[in-house]
């Protein structure tokens, strides 16, 4: 009884090796894998996580199957070749030695044009950087630390779109990456600024269409005044010593804008330098690379096409009035057209009235009051915004200045502006109060207006 029931096992077992040969076949089959580097295409073995080569992550891939004989591969699930019968055999996908060679090269060269562009980031030359970057891409279009580097410098360009596109590169090639949870972050946040500058170009569009009707309007209703020529009173002998002494100037006759410049106005200019590039009548020694765009321009306060601009330099002011065919006013010039030839101590006269004149810390429209006007007509020469003159500034420049036309010290450190603005304090808004700034320097509260030559006839 104990023989047939060992002869019995025997016999099962015999008859199951084959299945149990198979179920294991089948199993092994489906776990054999490799790990390969998406970038250079090496194999690694299944324990690695990360290519020698570059740092990728690598990425896990079925081995082919192939017949030995001759060499065709197998369809998924064959164990056999169709025509040869011979059982399958892996592929190791090793890449010939051409090809081996050719990503090596590739590499080589990706690395040397990504640390050229590395290298011209440190020194900020972005635009050097950006064009070594791109030749690192063409090389080897797969590299992380490439998109990385590639979606840093579009945003410190501005280019919020290039950026989240290659940061979004960086995260399918390296989602393992230690950052990987910075970078996400960081793309959100540049998609929120992306709407933010769609929804700000949007504004634009209508902005133009608002300030093209505007300056239109402005040119039929905006105009200027000739002051004539002769003698006034400039200066005063119970101020600041800057301010001293009082004395008498001869101006020759002058043209002089009644209006601040507004933003309708010089919306025009900005429009003219961004389609021509043309930069020829601007300051000689204007810093460089200025555009003449005013600080923070995408702020609402530049939709409103009859306010006074701001946040403008010297260079700002010099360059719109020399694009208009005009000139800043000397300061000599501001003065006689804000005081008239009677000496009086505001546009409007001798008394101070809050209601001629806006202090009231809010912009409002040019020309908005008519009681405060110059006897010449000029509006807002106290309030509102100061206004950039042509002159150096210097203190005790009225000791020495001459009886006729006079333009000011040759050189300095400080450019004049006159007029007060709308957060000063009554006595800063005398047509004689003078006050200076760096020709760099910009504020909410810091305009200008134009003057020309009058020829004679």
């Amino acid at each position: 009884m104990k023989k047939t029931y060992w002869i019995s096992l025997i016999c099962v077992i015999v008859l199951c090796l084959p299945l149990i040969s198979i179920l294991h076949a089948k199993e092994s089959a489906s776990k054999v894998l490799t790990k390969k580097c998406p970038t250079c295409n090496k194999v690694y073995a299944d324990d690695t996580k990360f290519c020698g080569e570059d740092g990728t992550n690598l990425i896990e891939s079925p081995v082919k199957m192939i017949c030995p004989d001759c060499k065709k591969e197998g369809t998924p699930g064959e164990k056999f070749c169709k025509e040869h019968g011979k059982k399958l055999i892996p592929l190791t996908e090793t890449p010939t030695a051409r090809e081996t060679d050719a990503i090596k090269q590739k590499m080589e060269l990706a690395k040397k044009y990504y640390k050229e562009g590395s290298d011209y980031c440190d020194a900020e030359s972005y635009d050097l950087a950006l064009e070594s970057y791109k030749k690192a891409e063409k090389a080897l279009p797969d590299f992380p630390a490439l998109h990385y580097n590639m979606g840093w410098l579009y945003s410190k360009l501005g280019d919020a779109q290039q950026a989240i596109n290659h940061l979004q590169k960086y995260i399918v090639l390296s989602p393992n990456a230690k950052d990987i949870t910075e970078v996400q972050s960081y793309v959100v946040v540049l998609k929120q600024a992306l709407e933010k500058q769609q929804t700000l170009q949007n504004t634009f569009k209508s902005r133009d269409e608002i300030m093209k009707k505007a300056v239109l309007e402005q040119k039929q209703k905006y105009g200027s005044v000739i002051v004539p020529a002769g003698e006034f009173i400039m200066g005063t002998d119970e101020a600041r010593e800057d301010e001293y002494p009082e004395h008498k100037i001869y101006l020759d006759a002058f043209e002089i804008d009644c209006y601040e410049v507004t933003n309708a106005q010089y919306w025009e200019f900005l429009e003219y330098i961004k389609k021509t590039t043309d930069h020829s009548k601007c300051f000689k020694g204007e810093p460089s690379n200025k555009d003449h765009t005013p600080k923070f321009w995408d702020n609402e306060y530049y939709n409103v096409p009859n306010y006074p601009v701001a946040r403008i330099d010297w260079y700002d002011a010099y360059a719109y009035a020399a694009w208009a065919g005009k000139r800043l006013p000397t300061e000599a010039e501001w003065e006689k057209a804000a005081r008239g030839s009677d000496g009086r101590s505001f546009p409007w006269g001798n008394e101070w009235d809050p209601a001629r004149c806006n202090l009231s810390g809010e912009p409002k429209p040019v020309g908005n009051v008519e009681a405060g006007k110059s006897v010449y007509g000029c509006y807002d020469m106290a309030g509102s915004v100061y206004e950039w003159c042509n002159d150096w500034y210097q203190d005790t420049y009225y000791a020495e200045a001459p009886s006729k036309n006079p333009k000011g010290p040759d050189t300095g450190a400080r450019r004049v502006i006159r007029g007060g603005s709308r957060f000063a304090k009554p006595f800063q808004v005398r047509a004689h109060t003078r006050k200076s700034e760096q020709p760099e320097l910009y504020n909410l509260a810091l305009g200008f207006r134009c003057a020309k030559d009058v020829k004679e006839k």
